[in-house]
């Protein structure tokens, strides 16, 4: 069967502690007393080079960019031996022994090893349109412990060398860098890897579940399992400006829906103490992301995504920052992005979009609740919270149905239940972006479980979260400016159909709603304001997702065309911004002339 997206693509052509440079893993250790002598300065050593020391372990230089050879010196403690690996994973005692520097080059020539597994996207016989064309740019992960006679043994300290980056692109120098490093096998194992097929979809084949038409995105492999048991190990190193910031141990799970099937996939990143620390301290959007309860930039994170654009993967890649960060600022809640380029064991992995994850400690970071105290709906389902309060919802959802909103007593019990200032502004910005995949998909709700005067976001009442807006503005021919999004969504069975349908009975509603949706059409999404934002951030990651689509997609789209063709994909998302106001205005008069 043809991959829907090689159909499209016809028709679009057509149409530890946060340490400065390297990780230590494991419990804390004093510092030796004493090392073994040091060799002599080796000449191929960088001038710049800077020296970093982390349980016992000596590195003559630390993490970074250099713009020439390494010779890497290691020394430990009087009378322990040092073992070493430079694939990701994680040394142990048959690992490499070290006994003399280890040269680090560019290696970006060499052939490359993650990248040609090909069971990471769904079985088919082309496989080989996964594999990149050439070989993919290479950074050098060194990992190392120190290991004594009677038993002893460091924790493991873990480096990442990028030589001749300055001759590479630009956006290395501008761009959160991000070096994952973890066992291969984890990854790419039949039985235990997450990003492939594997044993989970051979068991399925051949058991009394198996449905020979299943669409390939919702084939069921390693890499559609949720839950611990498919989460793994990984360290994680974060570059800003050629500098290493932070070093972390972290777990590491598959993310997302239908695009588990990509090549590229999404991760689920979660700090835990099982690791070593339980949140990740670091500014990972740049102080862009701020909290709406005392505005200060939200730098700590009990988790994260590392996502691939959704459906707008192999498009744009901005598609879902884009009309998120539009409408930012309202009463509801938005998700911060910021874009990085992963390397995985040291193989260019393409770039990805830093994501907020949306959980309790998302919404308590933002508003200022307690984690305990928050509950989350999501796709109509509990996320977070209690079963009580999820049962207040059901309830809601059920008087909703019948509720005469026309009568203002009835009118005014709903607005004690739900800020309808956040309902209305939410709806209009997914209405307004045309979001194909929402409605009982890809919504959220939150509130607080307990009633406060002392923070106005706990009153008791449900607000909204906006999240995963790709499948929307033009893509796939399908999110067109025409599309009628209020009869798509009051024609569905959900609950924000229910409360809108029900809503539009009361006058008063009607007023307020017309007056909201128009303010965020005409100034949300002016037309100026639109066209800045894509013409800057598609200047931002053009380069990156060419690369990238090069990367995952270069049996589709061939090198000589990447150009044109994300100029293309720019352009039609450009497109329906710049018709879609004459049509939904259109829409949002004839609905309110026609409701109840």
């Amino acid at each position: 069967m043809k991959h829907k997206y090689s159909l499209i693509t016809a028709a679009l052509i057509l149409a530890a502690a946060a340490l400065p440079s390297c990780s230590s893993t494991g419990p804390e250790k004093p510092s030796a007393v004493s090392e073994t002598e040091q060799t002599a300065a080796d000449p191929a050593v960088h001038a710049d080079t800077e020296p970093f020391e982390a349980e016992g372990i000596h590195f003559s230089a630390k993490s970074g960019f250099y713009d020439k050879d390494i010779s890497l010196t290691l020394t430990a403690p009087d009378g322990m031996k040092i073992f070493y690996t430079t694939d990701g994973s994680i040394p142990t005692l048959q690992s490499t022994e070290y006994t003399a520097p280890v040269i680090i080059t560019d290696r970006s020539s060499e052939a490359d090893r993650l990248a040609s597994h090909e069971d990471i996207a769904q079985p088919s016989d082309e496989s080989e349109d996964w594999i990149p064309g050439k070989p993919v740019d290479k950074a050098t992960v060194v990992r190392a412990i120190a290991a004594g006679d009677n038993g002893e043994q460091t924790g493991v300290v873990s480096c990442t060398y990028f030589i001749g980056f300055d001759q590479k692109a630009d956006y290395y120098k501008d761009t959160t860098v991000i070096s994952m490093m973890t066992d291969e096998a984890d990854l790419f194992d039949y039985d235990k890897g997450i990003y492939v097929i594997g044993r989970c979809y051979d068991e399925w084949q051949k058991g009394p579940d198996y449905v020979p038409d299943t669409p390939y995105y919702f084939l069921p492999g390693n890499y559609t399992q949720k839950g611990r048991d498919w989460e793994r190990q990984a360290t994680l190193q974060f570059f800003r400006s050629g500098e290493a910031e932070l070093t972390q141990d972290v777990g590491i799970r598959i993310h997302g829906g239908a695009t588990r099937s990509y090549p590229q996939k999404s991760f689920n990143i979660y700090a835990r103490s099982d690791y070593g620390l339980p949140k990740l301290d670091y500014d990972l959007f740049k102080g862009n992301v701020k909290s709406e309860s005392d505005g200060d930039p939200i730098t700590e994170f009990d988790t994260f995504m590392i996502r691939n654009g959704g459906n707008d993967a192999m498009y744009t890649r901005f598609r879902d920052k884009l009309a998120q960060s539009l409408v930012s600022g309202h009463g509801f809640l938005t998700q911060g992005m910021e874009p990085c380029i992963l390397f995985i064991d040291g193989e260019y992995w393409g770039q990805y979009e830093m994501t907020e994850k949306i959980d309790d400690a998302y919404v308590s970071s933002h508003c200022g609740i307690p984690e305990s105290d928050v509950c989350i709906i999501k796709k109509e389902e509990l996320d977070e919270g209690s079963e009580e309060t999820f049962n207040e919802w059901k309830e809601l959802r059920e008087w909703l149905k019948t509720a005469d909103l026309s009568d203002s007593a009835e009118y005014d019990k709903l607005c004690g239940l739900v800020d309808m200032q956040s309902f209305m502004e939410y709806v209009s910005a997914e209405i307004y972006i045309d979001n194909e995949n929402w409605g009982a998909s890809n919504m959220a709700m939150w509130k607080a479980q307990t009633v406060s005067d002392e923070n106005p976001f706990a009153d008791g009442k449900w607000r909204f979260i906006m999240f995963d807006v790709d499948y929307s503005s033009g893509i796939y021919g399908e999110a067109l400016p025409r599309n009628d999004s209020f009869e798509t969504l009051l024609e569905s069975d959900c609950f924000l159909a229910d409360l809108l349908r029900a809503a539009l009975g009361n006058e008063g509603f009607r007023k307020e709603f017309e007056e909201t949706f128009r303010h965020i059409a005409e100034n949300d999404f002016s037309a100026v304001r639109v066209d800045t934002e894509i013409a800057r951030l598609s200047k931002e990651y053009k380069d990156m997702a060419i690369d990238t689509i090069a990367r995952f997609w270069s049996g589709y789209i061939p090198e000589a065309e990447a150009e044109e063709w994300y100029e293309d994909c720019v352009g039609m998302m450009k497109d329906f911004y710049d018709g879609r106001s004459k049509y939904i205005l259109e829409y949002l008069e004839k609905h309110i002339s026609e409701a109840p």
